[in-house]
């Protein structure tokens, strides 16, 4: 008989919850996030961080795909322990409203193709080619949802509006540098606003320093 997947919730030394069904990468895994984030850092010293941290076997920071997969499978999960998915999703709810930052650089490359970059400077690296440059908007509003893919590991605009949903009562809104005329990298972040939007920002600065979400592959 398959075991039951549920969320767990563990509190060691150090707090965290355990995530099965994790979809990252074509791979299905179970990851542990955990309750402290880290310091406020810029995006090159997370990512000196990752390296450290991973290294040691230790949670580390991580880039948009992952942490949105674990969101999504948290969201899956809500009902089967009803009490920890609320801590969860409090805990979300809280840390989104952070401002975290994330491993995850776009490089808009007027007039060819942008490059999303993820797990941005770590022995994780990885890059994919496509248009992020658009108008702010809905991501219901994109024209080309294959980008979302790209950026957030899905395109299923209702799933990621509906764990958006969950976490902050609001859905997804993309913010994007709209024309740029020369090569320009930007940091990707999250943020949710108590009173609206829960925003994915494509257009951040790369100096800008904030907390991160820390993440662990436990099976």
């Amino acid at each position: 008989m398959a075991k039951k997947q549920t969320l767990l919730y563990t509190s060691p030394s150090e707090s965290f919850w355990t995530i099965p069904g994790v979809i990252y990468r074509g791979k299905t895994g179970t990851y542990g996030l955990f309750e402290q984030m880290t310091p406020e850092m810029n995006q090159e010293q997370l990512a000196e961080l990752y390296e450290q941290e991973k290294q040691k076997g230790n949670p580390h920071p991580t880039d948009a795909p992952l942490l949105w997969a674990i969101c999504t499978s948290a969201f899956a999960l809500k009902n089967e322990n009803l009490e920890t998915s609320k801590k969860l999703r409090n805990l979300l709810k809280d840390s989104f409203r952070t401002f975290p930052n994330t491993l995850t650089r776009i490089i808009y490359n007027p007039p060819g193709e942008d490059k999303i970059i993820h797990n941005y400077r770590t022995s994780d690296e990885y890059s994919l080619d496509g248009k992020v440059v658009g108008l702010n908007s809905w991501i219901d509003e994109i024209l080309d949802k294959n980008i979302l893919e790209k950026l957030l590991g899905t395109q299923d605009v209702p799933k990621i509006n509906n764990v958006s949903q969950w976490i902050n009562g609001s859905n997804k809104y993309i913010w994007r540098l709209n024309n740029p005329k020369t090569k320009d990298e930007r940091v990707a972040k999250f943020d949710a606003f108590a009173d609206g939007r829960f925003d994915f920002y494509c257009d951040r600065d790369l100096l800008g320093e904030y907390p991160a979400f820390r993440v662990l592959k436990v099976d």
